[in-house]
């Protein structure tokens, strides 16, 4: 899956002494997220409903990273690769009703 996240230090103090390392902490932070969003739902509404899964990211990372003193400006999911068994999984089931 291909990510792009932008974040902005409000204050340098709380991102300088309420965090060890901000860039990694924002970025684990992301990461996290992203899974716990992805997980809660269907894997067609990830393709069909991602500009609004972006903005639930956003919102997950801002109100946990508040108290570093970091803000995330933009959260977007650019590309999402699929295993190659997944997508044997989904090619096959589309094959199957289609024959039905």
């Amino acid at each position: 899956m291909m990510v792009f996240c932008i974040s902005e230090f409000l204050d340098p103090f709380l991102a300088s002494y309420g965090v060890e390392d901000p860039e990694f902490a924002i970025t684990q932070l992301a990461q996290t997220t992203m899974r716990s969003e992805i997980g809660k739902i269907s894997l067609d509404k990830v393709f069909r409903e991602r500009e609004s899964l972006n903005v639930g990211i956003v919102a997950s990372i801002n109100k946990a990273s508040e108290a570093w003193g970091i803000t995330c400006l933009r959260y977007e999911i650019r590309d999402i690769k699929l295993p190659v068994r997944v997508q044997e999984a989904m090619q096959m089931q589309v094959e199957a009703e289609r024959k039905k």
